[in-house]
């Protein structure tokens, strides 16, 4: 009976230990995390006051060169358009948090405060709790770096959600909307890379459609600006299609590619010129190669007429290019040991 209570104590007096451990180790809230709490404990932004004219030349300027009041006067002309769209809202705080904190490294979170009083008094409490979830969720990544890079693709989205929807609520959904569709588009040209050369009218698609639905109305915006890394994108994931095609399929495909990209008929017709370019220079990449390849394992190894005869094969067949080659090879560096990437290089 004795033992059993010494053994019982023994625990409790461990568990107690433990306990008191963690809440001493436990990491305690920085100063600017205190700072966030009280002010918005207060309840209190700055007092609206009439801003200055906006500055002529802002956009060729950083914006920590402006007093505090520009600043403001400043963003309600960027932001102020978008400023209920919390994607827009985290864009502009971001910019502020990347300079504040070097420019008033003791009270910056008070600046903060007062600048986005200044330009949205309306909202500024909304903002600076938007501002204190951002800075959390930023320490959030920044402890958990290490062990980010160990994990799967989908274990560490899904610790990252987790922590978006704890700080931001169902904002995060919209905040990170772009990284969400792109991710959608990243898992299916993944998808696309893993399954078995064939089926490329298939694939491209597949490919097509989801960037359609996964973005709607702002589709045709998307493909003006991105059209390029969309399409070389998906050329990276068919490989193993391109390489076991003819020369003539495989540009009659790429075409057909860049045809179903939007791309238009002069576009088309310029690519197909570069192809047949990169196909010559691929070609005559190879011959020199096995001619180099050839000379220089020779028993005694290359001579100063094989020499000769390389330096006439490389203006043969690269031109002007012939001397930037040598001197690559000088340096160690092969162009032929470069990989391929058909439609890409």
């Amino acid at each position: 009976m004795f033992q059993n209570k010494k053994i019982l104590y023994t625990i409790l007096t461990s568990l107690i230990v433990l306990f008191v451990g963690i809440l001493v180790l436990r990491p305690g809230k920085d100063k600017n995390q205190k700072d966030f709490e009280s002010l918005l404990n207060e309840g209190k932004v700055a007092e609206s006051i009439e801003l200055p004219n906006l500055p002529e030349d802002y956009a060729d300027h950083k914006l920590m060169e402006y007093s505090i009041e520009e600043i403001a006067r400043i963003l309600q002309e960027k932001y102020g358009k978008n400023i209920d769209n919390p994607a827009a809202q985290i864009a502009m705080i971001e910019e502020l948090m990347k300079d504040l904190p070097k420019l008033y490294p003791n009270d910056w979170v008070k600046v903060l405060n007062q600048i986005l009083g200044y330009a949205f008094p309306d909202k500024a409490l909304e903002l600076l709790r938007m501002s204190e979830s951002l800075y959390n969720y930023n320490r959030f990544r920044e402890s958990n770096m290490s062990k980010v890079g160990l994990m799967s693709d989908d274990a560490r989205r899904a610790m990252m959600w987790k922590e978006r929807y704890r700080l931001f609520g169902e904002k995060a959904d919209q905040i990170w909307a772009m990284e969400k569709k792109m991710t959608v588009i990243g898992d299916t040209l993944k998808r696309i890379k893993e399954s078995p050369a064939g089926n490329l009218d298939a694939k491209l698609s597949n490919y097509a459609q989801t960037l359609k639905e996964q973005f709607g109305k702002e589709y045709p915006r998307l493909m003006e600006n991105k059209r390029q890394q969309l399409t070389e994108g998906f050329m990276v994931s068919v490989q193993k299609d391109l390489k076991v095609m003819s020369y003539g399929e495989r540009k009659s495909a790429l075409r057909e590619i860049r045809q179903t990209m939007g791309m238009d008929q002069a576009a088309l017709n310029r690519w197909d010129a570069l192809e047949e370019e990169r196909e010559k220079n691929w070609q005559n990449q190879q011959k020199y190669s096995e001619k180099r390849s050839q000379l220089s394992t020779k028993k005694g190894g290359m001579t100063a007429e094989d020499e000769k005869q390389l330096d006439a094969l490389r203006k043969q067949l690269f031109g002007e290019e012939a001397d930037i080659i040598k001197n690559e090879e000088a340096s160690g560096y092969y162009r032929a040991s470069d990989e391929r990437t058909y439609g890409v290089n």
